[in-house]
């Protein structure tokens, strides 16, 4: 395989494969709560603080302050989706994510059309840049990514609970607005680390389209946690190698392996029920 031939490919899939096995398990909460485009929103919200950042002259140059810019921008937009619980009553919590996604990125166009390379960051804000992920960048988002599941394991069940029945947690007196802070604030810093690197697009595909797969495919949660694993890894080998031999963009690839891979699994259940 063309992947274990370069370093950088490996560093690239070794990325590939720590964000899928994040996104995996929280794709499987963002299906289940019916906020599909949450992580859309949120990955753009950051975006657009990346952007607020590099129009104050907090580019590359100055990564750390970048990268706090669009985390405060992230956990605004966490905080903004707990408030849109509350409201759901009156309109779809779907319609609030959705139009929170538009205003994002409307404003960072209008951001970014003030910097002088304004074209080539609106493309890396959708198509991310993996092919030139650093051993240190890789690093950071595994520990942050270490850090966000252990958090969610000692959470687990109340996380679960939130997700799978509400009404059942806020009968057992569950504070609904803190646990959804917490997740989506969890969520948030991973897409603010993860969305630079692999962008709105690719994020969007780790997060929806394993979990929808192993929806499809089986049964029960672990099983679908580790089905989506699977089906990530699968696809982010297939994606890359795709990539490298035939000189394709590597994001773009891998979502339409994914893509195939989903048609393939729901093809497959159909035939065997």
């Amino acid at each position: 395989m063309m992947i274990f031939q370069y370093h950088f490919a490996i560093i690239t899939l070794l990325v590939c494969l720590v964000l899928t096995g994040t996104y995996t398990y929280f794709g499987y909460h963002v299906v289940r709560r019916g906020v599909i485009f949450v992580d859309l929103s949120l990955a753009q919200v950051a975006a657009l603080g990346s952007s607020v950042g590099c129009l104050l002259g907090w580019g590359e140059q100055f990564p750390v302050q970048n990268y706090l810019m669009s985390l405060t921008f992230t956990l605004l937009g966490a905080l903004l989706f707990v408030v849109f619980r509350s409201k759901r009553q009156k309109v779809p919590i779907e319609a609030l994510i959705g139009i929170t996604y538009a205003g994002a990125i409307a404003m960072s166009l209008i951001v970014l059309e003030r910097s002088a390379t304004g074209t080539e960051e609106i493309k890396e804000m959708l198509t991310g840049s993996l092919l030139t992920v650093s051993p240190k960048e890789l690093g950071f988002i595994a520990a942050l990514c270490s850090v966000m599941g252990l958090i969610h394991w000692l959470s687990r069940k109340k996380l679960l609970l939130v997700t799978e029945d509400p009404e059942a947690a806020r009968h057992k007196g569950m504070k609904l607005w803190w646990w959804d802070f917490i997740f989506y604030a969890t969520f948030g810093m991973i897409v603010t680390s993860s969305v630079k690197v692999a962008g709105v697009l690719l994020v969007f595909a780790f997060l929806i389209i394993p979990a929808v797969a192993a929806m499809i495919a089986v049964e029960g949660i672990s099983r679908r946690i580790i089905f989506g694993w699977l089906f990530g890894v699968t696809g982010c080998f297939t994606g890359l190698e795709l990539s490298m031999r035939l000189d394709l963009s590597s994001g773009p690839t891998i979502v339409a392996v994914f893509l195939v891979l989903l048609i393939g699994t729901w093809s497959t259940k159909k035939m065997l029920t």
